[in-house]
């Protein structure tokens, strides 16, 4: 065999091995950017599951409660008890709109502010928190974010939460049978 042959054979085998490591290496990506989208979206998920499980404590859920029926007589522990969590709902929103402008979270970011207007923003004391606080979030210059929770609070449902509950409490009452004594 030739040197030039060889020289060619050589040459032919490196550039297939360049090749398939190309081929390899983008797979390779393919999968890491997939974890890390699920990483980021379990990480998301865990979030709102934080927010929703102080609704379960059951202290909180009164707190939220007494907020609901007789907001003038919170005291300022239950305010600031409060204030927390409503903060923690503002910056999961932030947080959805950076996930979705990243393209890690699917749906337009309107669609999930109206979504949470209606369930966490449904009562005055909600809706007089925001109005309070909300210049301490248009410090992040997203005025697009502000327009949209503004507009999302104020669309929201006032006094779903009680409108549910009777609801609910008037739909399963007829089935609900009566102690046998």
């Amino acid at each position: 065999m030739s040197s030039d042959r060889v020289t060619h054979l050589l040459t032919l085998a490196a550039n297939i091995g360049v090749i398939f490591s190309i081929g390899f290496l983008v797979l390779e990506m393919q999968q890491t950017s997939a974890i890390a989208t699920a990483e980021v979206r379990l990480e998301y998920s865990a979030g709102w599951r934080t927010v929703d499980e102080a609704r379960q404590d059951e202290s909180f859920s009164e707190l939220i409660t007494k907020s609901i029926e007789i907001p003038e007589e919170l005291s300022l522990e239950e305010f600031i008890r409060l204030d927390a969590y409503y903060t923690g709902i503002i910056d999961q929103m932030l947080t959805a709109q950076t996930f979705r402008t990243a393209g890690l979270v699917d749906g337009p970011f309107v669609d999930v502010a109206e979504n949470i207007g209606a369930i966490y923003f449904s009562n005055e004391f909600a809706r007089s928190w925001w109005g309070q606080v909300r210049t301490d979030w248009s410090a992040a210059g997203d005025t697009d974010f502000m327009k949209i929770v503004d507009e999302a609070i104020l669309a929201g449902e006032p006094g779903r939460a009680r409108r549910a509950y009777e609801s609910i409490k008037a739909e399963v009452a007829p089935h609900v049978k009566s102690p046998k004594i």
